[in-house]
């Protein structure tokens, strides 16, 4: 067989069973609800005028990595105010959530050390304790017995790492952070979280660590992106000094990339500082996620709700998915249809995310055109 007949064989099994996906460029005249925008900061017009204003002193490029010419004055600034914010020693800023996952866990573990991860955590993160080669024990979805029965029963002399998504991307719930610190301190296993969807929405702004009272040392490592609730792009590392020194020194997707542009990085410092500024944002997210999950469980739509921007509607079906997804596009709404294996089989859903920019009215139409195609979906 010819490899380009693979390729078209591949696709039609896709599409046939309901997983193809396509790039979709978005009409302005809908309304958006699958960004990870929170806060309503990727089109702030305070932000465009900051870059209009000092765009001809910015280089458009980094031109190489941060180790060689690519490490500007601005990402500098740009990481000592995440790491006030994080309450750290210090942060590395990397390209992409992606690289800052797979490159952080691939530095730190090696094949003679454990990786304990949740269930339900990130790809990245998954492909990050592929690359370290060290042993892998997944616990159970925030089950904090399973993972303790699991640390009791680990023999092994490596270090210990306990992995673990802040907010869960797909499910919108939250994780124990402070079971999983108690577990950490009293098997002796650094605690990572990946929290994404966290930051700039929970404990003030600042994350799911300060969601719990939580004070940041040595043994919590925090990861992050701008490219959510910031409303920018790259992503982040927080932690101790010396940590980030051997990041800078030992992490291959830090070492062997370009470095964001100042340009990027002047979008995420602006938005940062509006989002410290202007705490009304994230209250008022989380007031409409609210608004939308008791005004789908009044209308008789079974709604996931955890507290956070992230409410899901789980159909069954990709099939059922689809048509839903397809049918709110025509009330002018999009919603994007989350299929395996971004999700476990069987358990295909509608994944809506709340913005600053969405309204009690867009919610209110969310609601009834949801309601009006589940009970005329005969598949």
């Amino acid at each position: 067989m010819r490899f380009s007949e693979y390729l078209k064989n591949q696709l039609e099994k896709i599409k046939q069973a309901d997983l193809y996906r396509e790039r979709i460029i978005l009409d302005k005249g809908l309304i958006d609800f699958s960004s990870n925008d929170y806060l309503g900061l990727k089109d702030n017009p305070e932000t465009k005028e900051k870059v209009l204003k000092k765009i001809e002193k910015l280089s458009l490029g980094s031109g190489a990595s941060a180790l060689v010419s690519g490490y500007s004055q601005i990402q500098n600034e740009l990481e000592c105010l995440i790491s006030e914010i994080k309450e750290t020693e210090r942060s590395l800023v990397v390209g992409s959530g992606y690289l800052a996952n797979t490159g952080l866990i691939q530095a730190v573990a090696t094949e003679k050390d454990t990786i304990f991860s949740d269930q339900l955590n990130h790809a990245s993160i998954i492909d990050g304790i592929r690359l370290s080669k060290a042993k892998k024990e997944i616990y159970k979805h925030n089950d904090l017995n399973d993972l303790e029965d699991k640390l009791k029963k680990n023999r092994d002399n490596g270090f210990k790492f306990i992995v673990t998504d802040g907010v869960f991307s797909m499910e919108g719930d939250i994780a124990d952070i402070e079971g999983l610190k108690t577990l950490s301190d009293r098997y002796n296993a650094v605690l990572i979280i990946d929290d994404a969807h966290g930051t700039g929405v929970l404990g003030e702004g600042r994350g799911t660590v300060f969601q719990f009272g939580i004070k940041p040392d040595e043994n919590i490592i925090q990861v992050g992106t701008l490219s959510k609730a910031i409303g920018s792009y790259g992503a982040f590392i927080s932690g101790s000094g010396d940590l980030i020194e051997y990041l800078i020194n030992r992490m291959r997707t830090q070492i062997f990339s370009t470095a964001l542009s100042p340009v990027q990085n002047l979008i995420s410092l602006e938005n940062i500082t509006i989002m410290l500024r202007q705490p009304e944002r994230r209250k008022k997210v989380l007031e409409l996620s609210r608004y939308l999950y008791e005004t789908a469980k009044k209308s008789g739509i079974d709604i996931n709700y955890y507290g956070t921007p992230i409410l899901t509607i789980i159909v069954g079906s990709e099939k059922k998915a689809l048509y839903i997804r397809d049918k709110l596009l025509v009330n002018g709404i999009f919603l994007q249809a989350i299929r395996p294996p971004t999700v476990p089989e069987g358990t295909s859903r509608l994944r809506i995310t709340i913005s600053y920019k969405h309204s009690e009215n867009d919610i209110n139409l969310l609601v009834k055109s949801l309601k009006n195609i589940l009970e005329n979906y005969h598949g």
